[in-house]
Parts: C-alpha cells; structure tokens; sequence
C-alpha cells in the first residue's frame, strides 16, 4: 500500500500541473489579444485627434476671411483645403470634412472667370455635397445646398426637387436653410408642383419670425412680391413695394381698358 502512495501521488501531481499549463496559455493569449486590442484604440484616438486638429485648422482658415467679409485670396482657399484634405488622410469618411470641402468648392466657383472652371468647381461641390449626405442624410443645409448645385448646374430634375422636399422637411425653421431653399425654388419655380409651391409659401411665411429681411430680400430680387404683400408680418418692410406694385397693377389694368387716355 505505502508502496503505491507515491506513484498515485506523482499521478495526480502531474494531471493537475497537465490541467494548469493550457489555463495559462489562455490567460497569457486574453493578455496579448486585450493589449493588442488597447493599442488599436489608441492608435484610432491618435487618429481622430489628428483629422479633428486639421479640421479646426482649415476651419479657423476660413473663419478669417468669413469674418473678415471678405472674398479669399487663392493661396488662403488652397490652404484652407489642404487641411480638410490633411484630415482625410486620418479619417476618410468624416462628412463635415465632405462639406467644407464642397463649400470651398463654391467659393471657387464663384470666384472664377473661366467658365469650364466654374463648371468644374460645382461639380466637384455638387459630388461632396453627396458623399457628405451619405453620412448625415438627415442634415438639412446638405440637402438645401445639394440642391443649389443643381441649380448652378442648370439641372432641374428630380434630384434637385428631392433636395428641396428634404430640406424644407428637415430644417422647416432653419434660416439658412429657408433662404436657399427659397432662392432655388423660386429659380425653379415653372418646374414645382402645387405641392412645393405649397410648401414654398408656408416656407416665406416662417420665414418672417427670424429670417424676414433675407426673406424678402430674394422675393424682391425675384419679382415675386405677392409671395409676401398678403403676410402681415412683412407690411414693415414689403408695405411700400406692394403698395406700388398694386398701384402699378392698377394703372396698367385702367390702361387696358382705356381710362386715362
């Protein structure tokens, strides 16, 4: 018996460091796999921080001739968009990035003298403007500004009314939004159904409780003065262009049938 004792002992003795050797192998692989894990996430940190530094540089780049109020010189718009372009490099699908990038799209378009150019601009802003929505669809400016890209293209289309029918849907009381919404839509007003002519009306009529001067300011630019003489919030600042439409409207009708001749 006392014979045996040992060799069951050195039995279970072995079985149980046999048991412990493949624990610790799990253990040191959970080790090695979470560190990997944990420099992964550092690394995309890093990243982030670097695309987000760049960002704010091309931003700060274009608040200063924004705040200036004035146009950008060339070498300001080419730096301005090696940043965004910079932070691209770090994170490729940042939909802000997208969009600043089709903004300076526009001010270039805007500022060139060669047609083919500007043709190229906006169609280079149109694309961003795009790749941007399809990271933020519910982004009303993306959808307002998609759609005056159409409009500088001269594509009035289903895409261009889609653009409209979101950013009227998504930013209903956004200014920015009403203002280019109601520039496109007046500018395309022929190829509108009575729905978003509808639409547009009810936009105008918001429009006055933040946004009236700019409101009126294109309806003006327009011709489109009967889109505001009837809203009593605009008789402030519309009062004496209606009032010499209707005077105008008068005359030329007392014209037609032949009083005052």
């Amino acid at each position: 018996m006392s014979s045996e004792s040992p060799a069951r002992s050195a039995s279970s003795s072995s079985a149980h460091t046999g048991h412990k050797a493949p624990a610790r192998r799990w253990r040191k692989a959970g080790w090695v796999t979470l560190v990997i894990l944990l420099a992964l996430v550092a690394v995309q940190f890093v990243r982030l921080g670097a695309a987000g530094l760049f960002v704010q540089l091309g931003q700060n780049e274009n608040n200063r001739w924004t705040s200036a109020a004035r146009a950008p010189r060339v070498v300001e718009v080419r730096l301005a968009e090696k940043y965004f372009l910079d932070s691209l490099d770090y994170a490729s699908d940042n939909p802000w990035v997208y969009e600043s990038l089709a903004a300076l799209d526009l001010t270039r378009m805007r500022a060139s003298t060669i047609p083919r150019d500007a043709l190229a601009y906006t169609r280079g802003a149109h694309a961003r403007f795009r790749q941007a929505l399809r990271q933020r669809p519910t982004s009303p400016f993306l959808w307002a500004n998609l759609a005056l890209t159409k409009l500088y293209l001269d594509e009035i289309d289903d895409e261009l009314l889609t653009a409209l029918r979101h950013a009227d849907e998504l930013g209903p009381h956004e200014p920015t939004v009403q203002q280019t919404a109601l520039f496109v839509g007046l500018a395309a007003w022929q190829e509108l159904g009575s729905d978003r002519r509808q639409a547009l009306r009810q936009s105008v009529e918001r429009g006055a409780l933040r946004n009236s001067q700019k409101m009126f300011e294109i309806v003006k630019s327009y011709g489109r003065l009967d889109l505001v003489c009837a809203i009593k919030k605009y008789e402030a600042l519309a009062g004496p262009d209606c009032r010499k439409a209707a005077a105008a409207a008068r005359s030329g009708e007392g014209i037609r049938q032949g009083i005052g001749q």
